[in-house]
């Protein structure tokens, strides 16, 4: 009988596949487990995505065929389940409601003790997992990896410490395996066209600006008076190595456009051009904006977004007579103009890549609430101000407006009544992706942040990385234990050479066999092959992340270590200098190892984890004593004041705080002592077990 045995943990940089282990003659020790997969296993399995097109089963209507001339046809499993299958020889049975969401999912599977899967899986359900792993509900995955199970996970997380922290319940124990979302790498950076600013700053008169389009100004600045960007305030800044720009004087440009007489497209935009040309040495004044060489803080990002607001149709060769200098790419994503606080200043919002990691850990250790401080507060009236200009695209802010603001602002130029957006923070290969046949040539280009003091350094930043995520996947503790084992082994795959691959990049049949493909950073990685790129433009609009997804069933977010390498290849050469000039800058990110520049805080850097472990007790306090997770009026406040406290135009249903003591009553009706001190012993719990 052909056995795995999975008792020898191999070294943390090596991975050996599954089908190497199959063959392997090491001895079972007296606390390994050795598993039998030569009886083929039927697991079931719940991945809850609240999308039907994200679970393992096939739903497109349109059939798949593969190289290899298989067809997959709605309600068959996905290719690589079917490929997973073969090579663990388990059969996998989906019983997911192909659209329900992860919490609807665990409310009623919680019901019935979890007995109707073997697996379950789903989007921002970790805290779930952990909560019902410590109640016995789900396998005790530390166990297992101390029985010899799964023992390229447990080489992963013996060397990456931080992440095995951020997974681990309060009893000290893990009961779920996360989607680690390329760690370590720029998760959005921020975009802008840059034809735009070439034509606006470097337009030696051959065009005219726009004279017709007046701005009422409100924004009073903020590297202003004994703020003023200067000598060691930021006069000099790296944004490459090597590379140094200083900046001359101690004006503020936006002082200066506020005491202009008339503020017309023309009058901004040579008060702008004037400015670079008196403050800095660039060949040509795009250069503060554009290139490695980039050297902008907000006031001079606000001063720009002055200057393109009030040039419509010079921008638009007379199309619109509105043009919006940012946007976010969705109104879901509106939380992401509140990233702006890290360039006022340094103010964080955001713990980690997600909108409800409203956390940051301050210089003692403790967990604080980004959302009451009055740093922030001060920041949504700046935004106020920004508002009031014109500057933000209006649709932002209406949670019920599910249009995507991306597409209409950046992808559609020429369509009737074309809509024209200047800068947005996403993701690079998307947002930098070429247009179609039909659509004009984009020049939709990556730079680098703003500038500014950050923990109390000058320097580069983004407050952003790709991080462990809420996602991921546990073992039904009710299932048998020749079940339970063979979830193990499906889980440790994922962590293999092999299964990482396969998980990563799709099937092999998928992939070129004698090349491979550079991406910017110059690391080699898996060559997708000819059939894969065309029927990814055929099936899925050359997006190859939908497509792996959805049509193939890789890169679904369970527990494994997502690569970069994939979405190098489908990234226009754009893209490609968009991570390149990131890359060789000096721009920081945020990381669960918490290293940066040194400055005020010590913890300024560290993210907080993907979730917090919390007890039966703390559950019940915070749904018994607290709103702050349930009440979405509360997080309306926010964008209420962004959006009507500078023009004072609130309609009568909305009730604004008149001050920074008002608005901190909101939070504090809300339960936000409790709340704080809840989630700060559910922290300190955790930090606790990793000393």
């Amino acid at each position: 009988m052909k056995k795995i045995f999975l008792g020898a943990i191999v070294a943390a940089s090596t991975f050996i596949s599954l089908a190497s282990c199959n063959n392997s003659e090491t001895p079972n020790s007296s606390t390994s487990i050795s598993v039998d997969l030569t009886t083929n296993i039927e697991l079931k399995l719940n991945m809850a995505y609240g999308n039907k097109d994200q679970t393992v089963t096939y739903q497109k209507s349109n059939p798949l065929t593969l190289p290899d001339n298989t067809v997959i046809t709605q309600g068959s499993l996905k290719p690589f389940w079917s490929y997973l299958g073969k090579q663990t020889n388990t059969t996998f049975k989906d019983i997911t409601i192909q659209s329900q969401k992860a919490s609807e999912m665990i409310t009623t599977s919680a019901a019935t003790g979890f007995t109707d899967a073997d697996i379950y899986g789903g989007n921002s359900i970790a805290e779930s997992l952990m909560s019902y792993g410590v109640q016995k509900k789900f396998a005790n995955l530390t166990e297992m990896m101390n029985q010899g199970l799964m023992p390229h996970v447990k080489a992963y997380l013996d060397a990456n410490p931080s992440f095995k922290s951020a997974i681990t319940a309060y009893d000290g124990n893990i009961y779920h395996l996360p989607y680690i979302a390329e760690v370590g790498e720029f998760a959005r950076d921020y975009h802008m066209r840059e034809s735009w600013v070439t034509s606006l700053l470097d337009n030696t008169g051959g065009k005219s600006y726009d004279t017709d389009t007046t701005l009422t100004t409100y924004y009073k600045g903020f590297w202003v008076g004994n703020n003023a960007r200067t000598g060691n305030n930021g006069g000099t800044v790296t944004p490459k190595e090597g590379v140094n720009i200083t900046k001359k004087t101690n004006q503020n440009i936006i002082t200066l456009m506020n005491a202009l007489p008339s503020k017309n497209g023309q009058a901004l935009a040579e008060c702008l051009k004037t400015y670079i040309q008196n403050n800095y040495d660039y060949t040509k004044a795009s250069e503060l904006y554009l290139g490695e060489k980039a050297a902008y803080d907000i006031d001079e990002l606000v001063a720009l977004f002055r200057v393109i607001k009030a040039n419509p149709k010079f921008l638009t060769s007379g199309k619109a007579d509105t043009v919006w200098p940012y946007f976010t790419r969705q109104s879901s994503y509106r939380e992401e103009l509140l990233r702006f606080a890290t360039y006022f200043g340094g103010v964080r919002v955001h713990g980690s890549d997600s909108y409800s990691a409203r956390w940051e850990i301050d210089a003692n250790g403790q967990i604080q609430y980004t959302y009451t401080k009055e740093e922030l507060y001060n920041i949504l009236n700046y935004l106020s101000d920004w508002n009031a200009e014109g500057l933000i695209f209006t649709d932002t802010y209406d949670s019920n407006n599910k249009n995507n603001f991306r597409n209409q602002l950046y992808f559609a130029d020429n369509a009737e009544n074309a809509k024209f957006g200047f800068m947005t923070f996403d993701f690079t290969a998307s947002t930098t992706a070429d247009g179609g046949a039909n659509e004009p040539a984009r020049d939709i280009v990556g730079v680098l942040p703003p500038v500014s003091k950050v923990n109390g350094v000058w320097q580069y930043y983004i407050d952003n990385s790709r991080v462990i995520k809420p996602d991921g996947w546990a073992i039904s503790n009710q299932s048998s234990d020749a079940k339970k084992q063979r979830a193990a082994v499906i889980f440790d795959y994922f962590f293999t050479e092999e299964g990482a691959v396969l998980q990563n990049y799709g099937l092999p049949q998928m992939l070129k066999t004698d090349e491979k493909f550079t991406g910017p950073d110059g690391k080699e990685v898996p060559a997708y092959n000819d059939w894969t790129l065309q029927t990814t433009k055929e099936m899925a609009n050359g997006d190859l992340s939908t497509f792996l997804r959805n049509f193939i069933g890789a890169l679904m977010p369970v527990g494994y270590a997502k690569e970069i390498g994939f979405e190098y290849q489908y990234t226009s050469e754009r893209g490609f200098n968009a991570w390149k000039l990131l890359q060789n800058s000096t721009t920081n990110i945020p990381s669960y190892a918490g290293t940066g520049l040194q400055g005020d805080n010590p913890n300024y850097y560290k993210l907080i984890p993907p979730v917090f472990s919390l007890t039966e007790r703390q559950t019940e306090t915070l749904q018994n004593d607290t709103t702050i997770n349930s009440d979405n009026s509360l997080f309306e406040v926010i964008f209420n004041i962004i959006r009507y406290k500078t023009r004072n135009d609130a309609p009568a249903s909305v009730k604004l705080p008149a001050d920074y003591n008002a608005y901190y009553k909101l939070f504090q009706d809300a339960g936000i002592e409790t709340y704080i001190s809840t989630y700060q012993a559910a922290y300190q719990t955790m930090q606790a077990l990793n000393k």
